[in-house]
């Protein structure tokens, strides 16, 4: 297989377990600290992979060192993702908050390409603008119903909708300069095994933190027996999916990887269909039916790019 299939396969397994993430684990992080779970998590794949990176690939933790102000960039915008997205999942519809997450990745990755980022530039297919102008549309839709009161899940008024949706496309835009970011640290030495235990250690601490503090505690505290199955499920469609799209920079252009994040809503909504439980509010059907008519087309012009 060439490094381009592997790439892009590392991507629709992303995005796969991703969306079983979205379906499956977003009613949970509503009844369960969603620190907690970060906290065990990321803990867990923080220490696994640096102590195999310590054995296997010492040298890239040299690298690293000599790279501090990436690893330094990566870990805050890797800790504002996952704060802010774990913050959205408790007051606006998950559907809502996961359609503006993934839609903000390409976005976001095309104004880094607007502004200079060489790791964000990629050939100017037509497929790819017009994907992307309906992926905005849907965000600019599903923000908007969601302020007004029209989507189908909101814990409280009209300002913290405005706040969910927010924390939302913050949590989307930092996405897309993790990818980035982690492209340009590839590109001077440090392997994807190496990334992903490094980037997520600021994370880990702010998670204990909040843990201790309550930021997210809920009414029942859960057992251990009630915690563990979370956890386990959590390292198979949290941190297994991302360690595959760190596998996908080395292999593809980060605008590629961009793009097939916006597929994720794509496997969501697909999911549902065969569940048969697509019980979404008509305001933010109509976003997400928008948004994965965007994201088909942009995914084409630049899977596209790859193929051709």
């Amino acid at each position: 297989m060439s490094s381009t299939k592997l790439g892009l396969l590392f991507c629709v397994l992303f995005v796969t377990l991703e969306a079983f993430q979205a379906v499956y684990l977003g009613s949970v992080f509503q009844a369960i600290d969603s620190f907690l779970v970060g906290a065990w998590v990321f803990g867990i794949s923080v220490i696994g992979t640096v102590v195999v990176t310590l054995v296997f690939h010492a040298h890239q933790l040299a690298t690293s060192c000599r790279e501090w102000r990436l690893i330094v960039a990566l870990n805050i915008y890797a800790a504002i993702t996952w704060s802010t997205y774990f913050g959205a999942v408790q007051i606006i519809e998950p559907a809502v908050l996961f359609t503006i997450f993934s839609g903000m990745v390409p976005i976001g990755t095309a104004i880094a390409a607007f502004y200079g980022m060489k790791e964000a530039l990629a050939p100017k297919r037509i497929a790819t603008r017009i994907g992307n102008g309906l992926i905005l549309l849907s965000i600019v839709w599903l923000c908007a119903s969601t302020i007004a009161g029209m989507s189908g899940f909101v814990r409280g008024g009209t300002w913290t909708a405005f706040l969910g949706v927010a924390l939302s496309v913050l949590s989307g835009g930092c996405t897309s300069l993790v990818i980035l970011y982690s492209a340009r640290l590839n590109a001077r030495g440090v392997g994807p095994l190496a990334q992903f235990g490094l980037r997520f250690v600021l994370y880990t601490a702010l998670a204990v933190v909040a843990v201790f503090v309550g930021v997210d505690e809920k009414r029942e505290a859960p057992t251990w027996e009630a915690l563990w199955p979370v956890v386990l499920v959590g390292l198979a469609v949290i941190a297994l999916p991302l360690y595959l799209v760190q596998k996908a920079v080395p292999l593809i252009p980060a605008s590629t990887i961009a793009a097939m994040t916006a597929l994720g809503p794509v496997f969501v909504f697909a999911m549902q269909v065969f569940e048969g439980r697509v019980d979404y509010a008509p305001a933010t059907l109509l976003g997400i039916i928008v948004f994965l008519l965007g994201a088909l087309i942009a995914v084409w012009g630049a899977t596209r790019t790859q193929t051709t």
